[in-house]
């Protein structure tokens, strides 16, 4: 379905279709007043919060993609591949890198620049290394659907290397206890236990997952009692978990602790903090946090430079009492709601509120039927907690509440009958 758009429409450049970027382009995409065009380096979308199942094997490759192309076709957005190398605020241009051809490495487009009337930065973020030594040579990561696709192909290599040598221990290290290293526990767990069900590969009974950080319990950011819930689920499926530790070094081998322990791996996986990517340090003349992320004001506008917002990720944005937004997948969807209402009345010299975070609670998957969690209520009040099967059923429909966001109610049932029916007839692991 094309959408007509109005003479001299209004260009919004949105950079990113992370689950912000998509969200925004997806509302914005159904007015006629305005010629919304979507940049990204990759050719689809992948909602970040199921990495940690895609590198489980409990995703496909491409069975969550959404295609820019096509799904910018039917909601009245253009697609413009290419990695944004800088932003020109005085001419209204950004620039963007050459585009090659995967595999083959032929080039496809060339270096170019794009107009826009307004630019909103939806770029993410990266896996905070801290400048530990080793973790960048050695380390697997989960920023992109790539990364984890990279990692379950390690992970079903080591299991059919050592299917045949039943004295051999699977060692798997993760550093970083918040909500990855946590759901990327469980779901391992679970994984090896249904490849050896369907494929006669080692069980989760010859795993040893250790889960390390240097705070002083899992899940630090939520309640005490909900991270202490998480904790016996994960030592209750045998995983170690090190808290209160930090890594001085990894090596080919091992993770070596401030502690003066180490713990030899065969496959390690950092998961440890969020940062911002290294391009917005020359991006242009943006104010920037420490962790590299763009200062936004309370309309989400980058502070000193006109007609330019930032969301989700790449944006640092006060909270109250001194805290900042999270960068979560749920604060990314309030700030693409509250761009969708607020950039059309800035357009038009309408007054807009300014944006208001209000948390919605936390939860996290620890396997097929499996979650804990915690919904807010008033403030200074403890949250009230959600654990097992309910929990889980809530987490599950925040996946599906994204899909509407982006396909409407009807095709969002059939994608969820369709996974049901998959589930159903197919191996819930995959071992290829």
């Amino acid at each position: 379905m094309t959408i007509p758009k109005d003479p001299g429409a209004h260009t919004v450049a949105i950079v990113g279709g992370g689950a912000a970027g998509i969200e925004l382009a997806t509302r914005l995409g159904r007015r006629r007043d305005l010629d919304v065009v979507l940049v990204d380096r990759d050719a689809s979308h992948f909602w970040k919060p199921r990495l940690h199942e895609l590198a489980a094997g409990l995703l496909g490759d491409g069975e969550e993609a959404v295609s820019y192309l096509a799904h910018g076709q039917a909601h009245g957005y253009r697609y413009e591949p290419g990695a944004l190398v800088r932003v020109d605020a005085d001419a209204h241009r950004i620039a963007l890198d050459e585009v090659r051809m995967p595999l083959t490495d032929e080039a496809i487009l060339p270096p170019r620049s794009l107009h826009y009337d307004t630019l909103v930065l939806a770029i993410g973020s990266r896996v905070n290394d801290f400048g530990t030594p080793g973790v960048l040579d050695y380390c697997d990561m989960l920023d992109s659907p790539a990364q984890a696709i990279a990692l379950r192909r390690k992970i079903l290599a080591l299991a059919l290397r050592t299917a045949g040598d039943p004295a051999r221990r699977i060692r798997i290290g993760i550093v970083g206890a918040g909500a990855t290293g946590v759901e990327l526990a469980a779901e391992l767990h679970h994984a090896f236990n249904d490849m050896h069900r369907y494929g006669g590969l080692a069980g989760a009974s010859r795993l040893d997952i250790t889960l390390m950080d240097m705070a002083p319990r899992v899940l630090p950011a939520v309640d005490p009692r909900t991270s202490a819930s998480a904790e016996r689920i994960l030592e209750g499926m045998g995983v170690h978990v090190r808290v209160g530790v930090g890594v001085d070094a990894v090596t080919s081998e091992a993770f070596h602790l401030s502690d003066g322990d180490t713990v030899p791996c065969d496959i390690r996986v950092w998961a440890a903090g969020v940062t911002g990517h290294d391009v917005v340090a020359g991006l242009g003349p943006f104010e920037l946090s420490r962790d590299r992320r763009i200062v936004v004001d309370e309309y989400l506008k980058a502070r000193g430079v006109p007609d330019v917002y930032a969301m989700g990720d790449c944006a640092f944005a006060a909270a109250p009492h001194g805290t900042s937004v999270p960068p979560t997948a749920q604060a990314a969807h309030q700030q693409a709601n509250y761009l969708a209402d607020a950039l059309p009345k800035a357009i038009h010299g309408h007054p807009a509120r300014p944006f208001v975070y209000r948390p919605k609670g936390t939860l996290v998957s620890l396997g097929e039927y499996k979650a804990t969690g915690e919904l807010p209520v008033a403030e200074k009040r403890a949250p009230i907690p959600m654990r097992g099967w309910l929990a889980k059923l809530v987490y599950v429909s925040l996946q599906h509440m994204h899909r509407v966001a982006l396909h409407g109610w009807a095709r969002a049932n059939a994608l969820w009958l369709a996974d049901w029916l998959r589930d159903t007839t197919l191996p819930p692991v995959k071992l290829h």
